[in-house]
């Protein structure tokens, strides 16, 4: 894919003669420094004007030769570990995958600069409880600190068709959604019933659960997570030991894995869910082949939003995840995106790189470009959160409340949540990359193993995969 790009070059000789101020040597003349930043690539374009924008000011008002390259998340991800391994990285990155993929994995290795005083100087503005994100540790420093600066979060919310339910004969109304665990996942399965009873032609190919449950998906690890809270379970101890072969941790690994695997087998998940990347649901929730998706972010809305706002304010909901089947209410997965200024990088200049960090993250600024995102994102800043369009969304026609963005804000300052546990041991970066539950989770799908045998295969491999980290 081709990359959106942007050269700011500073025409100091061209602007000394048009003003005038001839006759100055050249070697005299102030060079403007450079700063070389990779961006993640906006899934709007209102994002990509406003970083555009903000990169535009720092140039401006820094005399800065800024070099700014916008990528796609999957072609951003391979470059960077690309230049990381080879130590000549950019000087500020921000890739929506560094959470789990650069900052717990590359701060191991000492190749991320320490922002522990960034942190230290934005925490009054931060939602605390994002910052563990970034907390890692470095081997080589043999120290654990801060190597990234949070800006933004997804968590997982669930959003349907009203107009499915209604024409399932079923109350459409998210309030009237049972939130039991039973009661909440047999009400999408009844729809889909109830719909393909009343018209087979018109929804034979309507599937009640639109679930993630490939073996390459982020997505799938995510459904994972989220259930296995429910379920009680747990993979890593707070001190960053495996604990999931220990009996509780290991039913409860096998009750989550058992519990993806009968919607599967029971014909309430789509069969090509199997091959499903990250945007497949996405992509089957708006060509209206799902009743439900669970989504680890509100793109889906977001999508509507820009494409069709009768979708966004009538046909379409957002609800939260249900109680668990202890009673339990949920709690929450976050991932948090994090900037990093590698070690390496192409001008080696910190202070550089860290002004310009702050520069992104001034409230304003940032307002700006995340609410760029239509909701996608939720802001790691207490006062960008603080803002309107957070507890009341977008605008839309007179009376109408929104039906998606309050919800998700609901769930982030007011649901418990956990950031994901890739701070706690780096090697729980590998087992994301290897994918070992969306694979759990293909061994019964496909191989049909039983859910116990699958489980222990799944935790041999984290514990070896732990072993090569120490």
């Amino acid at each position: 894919m081709t990359h959106t790009r942007r050269r700011f070059l500073g025409m100091l000789a061209g602007a000394a003669a048009a003003s005038g101020t001839l006759g100055v040597p050249a070697a005299s003349r102030a060079q403007p420094k450079k700063l070389t930043v990779w961006w993640n690539r906006g899934y709007y374009k209102e994002e990509d004007e406003a970083i555009l924008k903000i990169a535009e000011e720092f140039r401006k008002s820094r005399n800065v030769d800024l070099d700014l390259s916008l990528t796609p998340q999957a072609e951003l991800v391979a470059k960077l570990h690309e230049a990381l391994a080879a130590g000549h990285g950019p000087d500020v990155a921000f890739c929506i995958s560094n959470d789990w993929e650069i900052v717990p994995r590359y701060a191991w290795s000492g190749q991320l600069v320490e922002t522990t005083d960034l942190i230290d100087e934005l925490r009054p503005r931060y939602v605390e409880k994002f910052l563990p994100a970034a907390y890692v540790q470095d081997h080589v420093a043999g120290k654990r600190a801060f190597y990234g600066v949070p800006i933004e979060c997804q968590t997982m919310q669930v959003h349907y068709w009203r107009d499915f339910v209604k024409a399932a004969g079923m109350n459409d109304d998210p309030a009237r959604i049972p939130m039991d665990w039973n009661g909440y996942w047999s009400f999408w399965k009844n729809a889909q019933t109830a719909l393909r009873k009343k018209n087979p032609t018109k929804y034979g190919r309507v599937y009640g659960l639109g679930v993630t449950e490939s073996a390459t998906a982020n997505d799938t690890l995510y459904n994972f997570e989220m259930a296995l809270l429910s379920f009680g379970g747990t993979v890593f101890s707070d001190e960053g030991k495996v604990v999931a072969d220990q009996p509780p941790n290991r039913e409860a690994i096998g009750r989550t894995l058992d519990f993806f695997a009968e919607m599967f087998g029971a014909g309430f998940v789509p069969p090509d869910s199997l091959t499903w990347a990250d945007g497949d649901n996405n992509a089957a929730f708006h060509s209206r082949i799902i009743v439900m998706t669970p989504n680890p972010s509100a793109s889906i809305p977001a999508h509507q939003f820009s494409n069709s706002p009768d979708n966004y304010f009538k046909r379409s909901a957002t609800i939260e995840w249900p109680d668990g089947p202890d009673g339990r209410k949920p709690t929450y997965m976050v991932a948090v995106k994090t900037i990093v200024i590698p070690q390496e990088s192409v001008n080696r200049d910190v202070a550089l790189a860290k002004e310009f960090v702050r520069f992104v993250v001034e409230p304003a600024r940032f307002a700006e470009y995340i609410k760029g995102a239509n909701g996608r994102w939720f802001p790691a800043f207490k006062d960008v959160a603080a803002d309107p369009f957070f507890a009341k969304g977008q605008s839309g026609p007179r009376g109408t409340v929104d039906p998606h963005v309050p919800v998700v804000s609901r769930i982030y300052l007011e649901r418990p949540t956990q950031v994901f546990e890739h701070y706690k041991n780096p090697a729980n970066s590998q087992v994301y990359s290897e994918n070992v539950w969306g694979r759990a989770l293909s061994r019964i799908n496909v191989d049909h193993w039983p859910a116990d045998k699958a489980a222990d295969e799944a935790i041999a491999r984290v514990k070896t995969i732990v072993t090569q980290w120490r």
